[in-house]
């Protein structure tokens, strides 16, 4: 019998992906807030601050200041996500076996 397209063993995303895949949808929805919501709002926005409006300071400071602050939070939580997975992986290495050793050496 034939395995289907859609074998859980197969298609299932590990927990670390899923973990992933959550965090850049959420960091994908705080962009687009931080890009569009100010920029709906920016005509309301008619006050100055230190001798511009203050639309041009969220778009030319506020904006970027923010995306950086999102591939900073980002970069952190997947490099703790790694160790994690890192140290995951070495508690489940069978440390009874050789590496180096060919168990197929023929006698060597």
């Amino acid at each position: 019998m034939p395995k289907s397209r859609a074998s859980p063993s197969e298609s299932a995303p590990t927990p670390y992906w899923r973990r992933n895949l959550r965090l850049i949808a959420l960091l994908l929805v705080v962009w687009a807030a931080l890009t569009f919501v100010p920029a709906f709002f920016a005509r309301s926005l008619t006050f100055n601050f230190i001798g511009w409006p203050f639309a041009f300071w969220m778009a030319a400071y506020g904006a970027p200041l923010a995306y950086l602050i999102i591939i900073a939070i980002y970069a952190r939580t997947m490099n703790r996500a790694d160790e994690r997975a890192e140290a995951g992986a070495e508690t489940n290495f069978d440390a009874t076996r050789d590496p180096y050793r060919d168990d197929n050496a023929g006698g060597r």
